[in-house]
């Protein structure tokens, strides 16, 4: 309808200036009519003006509305009251199309705002940002974490902290970093968690703030409940028999030698003997304790580890050397399965060696007793994460109770007769300094298999 009536107004105006230029030529060639010739010229040419005003009037209204499209502008109407009727159906067409986008831009905006309640709801801190460093979006949270009333770009954290800074440009898709952050006279930990996202081909960078400095402190207080529980155990199961074998050799010494000698009497062999064992067992659980004490400091001061690549083939093959003779002495079958290829992981030799031979002698000491004893060591790279090693050790021993297993790894625990309770948990120790992983997997029965996971060497 809208094309029908515009055809039909544009022919009718076509038409209408054919006429007036034909009538204006036969008046010009027929008649010396001058002054209606010219009467006729200026109709014609207003014709003309009307013609390219009605055509362009179109392109002006398209115009103008693609312009407030543009511009997200849609409060523009076209007045369909009193309009041309060839314009009416046109125009109520624009106006339906503005207030379709209206609606949509309206919608959008209740979205946004749901998004940013819920974003304020969350309690933990959310950090939107694009590569240029300009925030896209930030919560309450985020903002009481990083002490900062507003932040429109991250380098204004430099001031405040140049590692926090450094940590949202540096830590990479799914990757995780540890920030210390000076609260006035407070320090607080928080972790950061980066993800990557492209948003209309430009990159955003969501990161999410936790401070974690209350869980730290938890778990410090549960460790130092532990650490104390173990030493109270120890030094109570040293002292307390030390104390009363002195009190039993301080009443022999007084009743029996000191008493007997100021009466002249003769002291009694078997009391001096049984004073000798006393002194004997005293010197023995001293010694224990003090045993106890280097074991300790030996836990406390673990040096630094210094990561290098290391060759696992030889690493295994050092191990074997070194264990086989004892292995075979107590009848026990150790195999070491050596990987195919040039495979090197980033540790500290001495250190994982150590590691490695703490595990293998626990193996060997756990399938004594059982038929065909056997202790296997095998290293492969790590099926579910790339870039990583892992190297099992594995006893056909009895297996491991479920109440044990959750104690091994803490200090000074042990359930062997000669153990000193500070192995496995140097190893793990160790593993941590090497950013690697250290587990069990056991059941009563057996087998057990002890996992160490490491970063693989980057290949040159």
């Amino acid at each position: 309808m809208v094309f029908n009536g515009f055809r039909l107004n544009l022919l009718l105006r076509l038409l209408l200036l054919v006429v007036g230029i034909f009538v204006f030529l036969l008046v010009i060639y027929r008649t010396d009519w001058y002054i209606a010739a010219f009467c006729l010229l200026l109709l014609v040419l207003a014709q003309v003006y009307g013609l390219i005003h009605f055509v362009e009037r179109t392109n002006r209204d398209i115009t103008s509305f693609l312009e407030a499209i543009r511009h997200s502008d849609f409060t523009q109407r076209f007045a369909t009251e009193g309009a041309n009727s060839s314009y009416h159906a046109l125009y109520q067409s624009f106006n339906a199309v503005s207030d379709a986008f209206r609606e949509i831009k309206a919608e959008k905006e209740v979205h946004y705002r749901y998004l940013l309640a819920i974003v304020e709801q969350v309690g933990v801190g959310l950090l939107s940002f694009d590569e240029k460093g300009e925030v896209q979006l930030i919560n309450q949270v985020a903002k009481e974490l990083l002490h900062v009333p507003y932040l429109g770009h991250i380098q204004a954290l430099e001031n405040r902290s140049p590692d926090l800074l450094r940590a949202l440009r540096d830590t990479g898709h799914g990757e995780k970093s540890l920030v210390a952050l000076q609260a006035g006279q407070e320090q607080q930990f928080l972790t950061l968690h980066a993800t990557e996202l492209a948003m209309q081909g430009k990159k955003v960078r969501i990161v999410t703030l936790v401070n974690i400095q209350q869980e730290l402190e938890e778990q410090e207080l549960q460790t130092w409940q532990k650490v104390i529980r173990v030493l109270t155990h120890e030094i109570m199961n040293s002292i307390t028999p030390v104390i009363s074998l002195t009190s039993t050799v301080a009443n022999l010494l007084e009743q029996e030698v000191i008493l007997k000698q100021a009466a002249g009497a003769p002291i009694d062999e078997e009391t001096l003997e049984d004073m000798q064992a006393g002194l004997q067992t005293i010197e023995k659980r001293s010694a224990g304790m003090l045993h106890f004490v280097q074991n300790y400091r030996r836990l406390m001061r673990l040096p630094g580890s210094e990561l290098r690549p290391v060759k696992v083939r030889d690493l295994l093959r050092n191990v074997h050397t070194l264990l086989q003779a004892e292995a075979e002495a107590l009848r026990v079958a150790l195999r070491v399965y050596l990987p195919e290829g040039e495979m090197e992981v980033l540790a500290d030799a001495e250190q994982l060696e150590q590691v490695l031979i703490n595990l293998v002698k626990n193996g060997v000491e756990a399938c004594q007793g059982v038929a065909q004893p056997r202790v296997e060591v095998t290293a492969h790279a790590a099926e579910q994460e790339k870039g990583k090693v892992r190297i099992d050790v594995r006893d056909n021993g009895p297996g491991i109770e479920e109440e044990v297993q959750d104690k091994m790894f803490i200090p000074f625990y042990t359930n062997k007769k000669q153990g000193s309770g500070i192995g496995l948990s140097l190893s793990k120790q160790i593993m941590r300094q090497h950013e690697g992983n250290i587990w069990v997997n056991t059941q009563p029965g057996g087998p057990t298999v002890f996992s160490l996971q490491l970063k693989a060497a980057p290949n040159d």
